[in-house]
């Protein structure tokens, strides 16, 4: 089944920040010479559009003045239909609300793309889970980025075939030249890659960390944290109780290759996460990121994540944030060289199913 030309439409797109925009950026990327995005504006617009190698729109897409205020995508893709074979959305509710009210009109088919976040949102009420499950069933293909989440769509939302599209990362390149960072030479490294937010775990590293520099079992050790979030103010008063203020780092955003240099500079990655409710981590590709530099992770045993780190294999999974539990995880990595070694190679080994072209491949019988 091929179909010429496709139209993604998301709010969430390059050069805004987080998952599903780099996720929906390599769809479109491994889509490019067949799709155009419309996306919602973004003040760095100009950043991204014109290096993207396909086609980007840009206009407000939920309407300030018209309720239901997805009619306007309505419009949109009633307006365009000439142009388009099929119709890509990551939001359940309300794009693909949209969508499905659009195709009953044009005969357009559509594809939805789901996270986890967005799916627990459309299940918060009756009626949106109700109309999730139509938007869902009506559509030409559902997309999960996990296994736990396919399991979740077939049980509370009745789709029993799902295709399972991981996050990816690019195809491995020549690795970088170490970083020239301000540490003492051979500390203990670890590193965590997040959005500074509770669920996270940050704060349990801090406290393990402090823990083990009491007893001595750490030794000389170094912690970077890469990301900004509401809980930045919150964490650097920690640091300053904790007395860890010559061990900890705070790097804020960085670049791809700045990311990529401090990974290479790790000898753990680590982010133990909560089972939050409704932002539930789904997978985690910054544990791939890790792996593919050869950093085992030590994380929480969290449906998805299970699938992004395997337990003694590529890193250790934590039944609960415990921090003795984490201190515990963090001293056998320390200790025992040989098994992080065994991780690091495994890890990497791990990590190459996740590239871009073996992901977004399955997508192509589909499209």
């Amino acid at each position: 089944m091929s179909v010429n030309k496709i139209l993604l439409v998301t709010p969430d797109f390059p050069p805004s920040e987080g998952g599903v925009a780099r996720y929906l950026c390599a769809v479109a990327e491994h889509l490019k010479d067949r799709i155009e995005v419309l996306a919602d504006p973004h003040p760095a617009w100009n950043t991204f559009d014109p290096t993207a190698g396909y086609p980007m729109y840009r206009a407000p897409l939920l309407s300030r003045f018209i309720w239901p205020r997805w009619l306007k995508i309505v419009h949109y893709l009633w307006k365009y239909r000439s142009r388009y074979d099929l119709i890509l959305t990551s939001h359940v509710l309300p794009i693909g609300t949209a969508a499905l009210l659009a195709k009953k009109f044009t005969g357009t088919p559509y594809v939805v793309f789901v996270h986890g976040m967005d799916l627990r949102l459309a299940a918060s009420s009756n009626h949106k889970r109700r109309l999730a499950t139509t938007v869902l069933q009506k559509a030409r293909l559902v997309v999960a980025n996990s296994q736990a989440l396919a399991r979740e769509l077939s049980l509370n939302f009745g789709i029993p075939e799902v295709l399972v599209v991981y996050p990816c990362i690019p195809e491995p390149s020549i690795p970088s030249p170490p970083s020239n960072l301000s540490f003492p030479s051979n500390p203990f490294t670890l590193i965590t890659v997040s959005r500074l937010v509770e669920r996270k775990g940050h704060a349990h590293v801090l406290n393990a960390l402090a823990h083990l520099g009491r007893t001595g079992e750490l030794g000389e050790f170094i912690y970077h944290i890469v990301g900004t979030g509401p809980m930045q103010t919150s964490l650097q008063s920690m640091v300053d109780t904790l007395d860890l203020n010559r061990h900890v780092i705070f790097h804020g955003q960085v670049s791809d290759e700045e990311r990529q240099r401090l990974y290479q500079g790790a000898d753990v990655f680590v982010m133990p996460v909560s089972q939050d409710p409704v932002d539930k981590e789904g997978f985690g590709l910054v544990y791939i990121e890790a792996a593919a530099e050869g950093v085992p992770s030590i994380a929480t045993n969290v449906e998805g994540v299970d699938e992004a780190v395997i337990d003694q294999q590529t890193g250790l999974l934590l039944e609960s944030q415990d921090e003795s539990l984490l201190a515990s995880a963090i001293v056998t990595l320390v200790k025992n060289s040989e098994l992080r070694s065994l991780m690091s190679s495994q890890a990497r080994e791990h990590a190459k199913t996740f590239t871009c072209q073996n992901q977004m491949s399955k997508l192509d019988p589909y499209l």
